[in-house]
């Protein structure tokens, strides 16, 4: 625009349809070389994600797995263990076991003795006899 009324002519509308022409062709390159480079990092994004995904997935469904075993194990160990009260039943039990043991040693013992005073009593039971069929006899 070279006037001083500034007013545009003909020319300067020509010139600047021209520019804004060549601008958007310019732009619409640039904006495809820039779609392109997005598409193709989206596309290696993509991939990735996909890889990332799969992979977690994986193991997503190994740990649902193992929490299943371990639901299960914990399950059976609580169906086969013995509780506090079971314990001081079974510790009872013991108890008495042992002091029926420890009673019966007694007794045993208590046995073995009178076994061996009779043992004794008739040893010498019997060396009496001997000696009374072995003494002369009087007429």
């Amino acid at each position: 625009m070279n006037r001083k009324d500034d007013h545009a002519t003909k020319a300067d509308i020509s010139a600047l349809k021209s520019d804004m022409s060549t601008l958007k062709t310019d732009l619409e390159s640039k904006i495809g070389a820039v779609d392109a480079k997005i598409d193709e990092r989206f596309g290696t994004l993509d991939v990735r994600i996909d890889a990332v995904d799969s992979r977690l997935s994986a193991k997503i469904d190994r740990v649902a797995r193992d929490l299943v075993m371990t639901q299960a194990d914990v399950r059976e160990i609580k169906e086969n263990m013995a509780t506090k009260g079971h314990m001081e039943r079974l510790m009872r039990c013991f108890d008495d076991f042992a002091a029926r043991a420890v009673h019966y040693d007694r007794a045993d013992a208590t046995r073995g003795q009178a076994l061996i005073k009779v043992e004794v009593m008739a040893e010498d039971h019997e060396r009496r006899i001997q000696a009374l069929e072995s003494a002369p006899r009087h007429p």
